[in-house]
């Protein structure tokens, strides 16, 4: 929470030396006053109303979330889709502290220990402690950032699925939709499909299902299956699908 060593970083510390009496003023009101919704902190007058299309005219957005990234206040819970704000001292348990570069490894022992295999330059690595273990047979939608296809290059040296999200593709130009989520099939990437939900017809519709070269036909009925999963969790009534790939028709 305190590296330097990013862009990013750098920008943010700059940002807080020329803020330091907002940082204070902020971090003064979760202390007295905290937990706190952003709307129940006061503008700090001296830091006046700017127009911002990422935060809007107030600054208290921005001060929270650069005060969070530094690991000096917390998200401790939600009003609505309203963040509620504390002082993190108050939240996270004590710990020792790490030197960057000892957490940088730390952070990547584990991030590979999870994935199981990775992709580094272009060949893929297996991780000692990976479970070989039978996949259950069982079928799901992946949403775009699922640890799973997170590394889009990964997935690709993997299963041969090539996956990018297309939101900011000219429509013209899109391969598959809009907003497409793969579809898991036991241990393979079977398909993907582009849905969307009208919430004033109650309708979940498919524009696009695509199927993946050696889909197996017998996929579909726990495809449809997932398909039904995904309607009644947004709460739709109805689903309606477009022209099925040859293996599923």
């Amino acid at each position: 929470m305190r590296r330097r060593d990013r862009p990013r970083d750098r920008w943010l510390i700059e940002y807080l030396k020329e803020n330091a009496a907002f940082r204070r003023y902020v971090l003064r009101e979760l202390e007295q006053r905290g937990p706190l919704l952003s709307r129940e902190i006061a503008d700090h007058k001296p830091s006046r109303r700017e127009a911002h299309r990422w935060w809007g005219e107030r600054k208290m957005g921005l001060m929270l979330g650069i005060l969070n990234a530094r690991g000096e206040v917390a998200v401790v819970g939600r009003q609505g889709k309203q963040r509620i704000w504390d002082l993190s001292e108050r939240w996270y348990p004590p710990t020792e502290t790490v030197r960057l570069p000892t957490a940088t490894r730390l952070l990547l022992e584990r991030r590979r220990r999870a994935l199981g295999v990775w992709l580094e330059k272009g060949r893929l690595h297996l991780h000692p402690e990976a479970d070989d273990r039978p996949v259950p047979e069982r079928t799901t939608l992946l949403g775009p950032f699922d640890r799973l296809i997170h590394d889009r290059d990964r997935a690709e040296a993997l299963w041969d699925f090539f996956y990018r999200i297309e939101i900011y593709v000219p429509a013209a130009k899109r391969e598959y939709g809009y907003y497409v989520l793969p579809i898991l099939h036991g241990d393979r990437l079977i398909g993907r499909f582009d849905p969307v939900h009208d919430k004033k017809t109650g309708v979940l519709r498919v524009n696009t299902v695509h199927a993946e070269p050696g889909a197996p036909a017998d996929a579909w009925p726990s495809v449809r299956a997932a398909l039904d999963d995904l309607a009644k969790w947004v709460g739709a009534e109805e689903v309606i699908l477009p022209r099925l790939p040859r293996p599923w028709r």
